[in-house]
């Protein structure tokens, strides 16, 4: 659930409120139902791979060794660099704006990475324990503040209002109801006992859209639909109308555990993915060394988005760019997986994947049809289209490059494991 209550996400349902109004529910129920799917195909990863190479290796049978080296990567590498940078600058104007007026902003950040980053380091049962922690507070603060506002404790609220014709924004709304839910794909990296992780997706997904739904049902009571549209702070702006200054602090509180919980999210998940990777030979095998071998990537990680922070890339426009380029990236990622899904490699053996339903390879063709136009949408609702495609070409051609090079390169050393 990390990534699913970040401030980036509630700025993303906030928006959409103001665009859809109330009818925003019924977009967020059909991109739940869309990763559901997504969810779905990733359970016959792990049917037919368990632990953590179920994904990866499903690509890799697939679509060959570089395209499972080069999606997740870029994806996720990318998106957490970035929308790391970008969480950690919000948790420290939020801290400096809320709570303490004089400590700097940027000192605030850099002190919560190096915290996140030192839990990360101690091993994965602390990490677990903070990320528990972290989302029961942004989870339960949010909660809170729904059932608050539906019973209408605080400010008197707005008359219902009636969203703008949804034609004219049906596109941005439909790609932002998809990018909430990304990320719920790291229940698969942040298990300790391997397993299938599809029913902990499921349930994230069903959780996040259920506070996906009743916030923006709130937001659309106590602030003009309007105002939500043009600002990154939507969910501050709704809790200051709904509660004043009491819920201003409220959603600050709210703000710094759901960055932490995503940041953390992503300090758990990807080093993991990039040892998983490096044990079966698509990386080099120093990311998979020592007895944590998600330090190395731990280290890494945090040192690119100390490295982002301290070069002013914070709150820069081009930050956001490549935000959106790893949002991309990670949606391609899920078609695929969708497409791998139905490809016929898979139906070769007996058991779980060799009983393939017709129905459910019609779903999993109508998921990967979703999210290729949610790529589409976010092309033809981009005031700016061409920085968006440098980005992405420059994270692929870097991608593919390492992966054209280095694949036949393990092949030829034999540290490729058949499948």
């Amino acid at each position: 659930m990390g990534l699913l209550i970040s401030p980036e996400v509630l700025m993303l349902v906030g928006n959409a409120a103001g665009q859809a109004g109330y009818r925003l529910g019924c977009f967020i129920v059909a991109a739940g139902l869309m990763h559901m799917i997504g969810a779905t195909a990733y359970g016959k990863a792990y049917a037919r791979y368990p632990n953590v190479f179920g994904e990866i290796r499903l690509i890799r049978r697939a679509f060959g060794a570089v395209t499972a080296l080069c999606v997740p990567l870029c994806a996720r590498v990318t998106v957490a660099v970035c929308v790391s940078t970008a969480l950690l600058a919000t948790a420290g104007y939020v801290f400096n704006e809320v709570f303490l007026y004089w400590f700097p902003n940027l000192g605030f950040s850099y002190c919560l990475l190096g915290v996140l980053v030192l839990i990360n380091i101690f091993g994965t049962r602390a990490s677990s324990v903070a990320q528990l922690v972290l989302v029961c507070v942004a989870v339960g603060g949010l909660i809170l503040f729904i059932i608050a506002g539906l019973l209408e404790l605080g400010n008197s609220p707005l008359p219902i209002q009636d969203g703008p014709a949804l034609w004219s924004h049906s596109t941005q709304i439909y790609v932002a109801a998809l990018l909430v839910f990304v990320g719920f794909d790291l229940a698969g990296f942040s298990r300790n006992h391997g397993g299938n992780p599809v029913k902990a997706m499921m349930i994230a997904i069903f959780m996040a859209g259920l506070i996906f739904i009743f916030w923006g049902w709130i937001s659309t009571k106590y602030v003009i639909l309007g105002r939500l549209t043009d600002t990154h702070i939507p969910h501050m702006i709704v809790a200051r109308a709904a509660f004043g200054q009491s819920g201003r602090i409220w959603m600050g509180i709210i703000i710094l555990a759901g960055a932490s919980a995503a940041v953390n999210a992503l300090l758990l998940a990807v080093p993991k993915m990039l040892a998983v990777m490096a044990k079966d030979g698509l990386l080099p095998s120093f990311l998979a060394r020592g007895k944590n071998p998600t330090n190395t990537g731990v280290l890494l990680l945090g040192a690119s988005v100390a490295a982002m922070m301290g070069a002013g890339m914070a709150g820069e426009p081009i930050l956001e760019v490549y935000m959106k380029a790893g949002m991309c990236l990670w949606l391609l990622h899920y078609a695929v997986i969708l497409g791998a899904a139905v490809m016929p490699a898979m139906r070769d053996s007996p058991g779980v994947l060799g009983q393939t339903i017709k129905v459910r390879e019609v779903l999993f063709i109508v998921g990967l049809a979703a999210m290729v136009s949610a790529i589409g949408g976010m092309f033809l609702s981009a005031a700016h289209w061409k920085p968006l495609v440098k980005a992405i070409g420059t994270i692929l051609a870097i991608g593919l490059t390492f992966g054209a090079f280095w694949v036949p390169f393990n092949k030829k050393k034999g540290r490729l494991p058949g499948l």
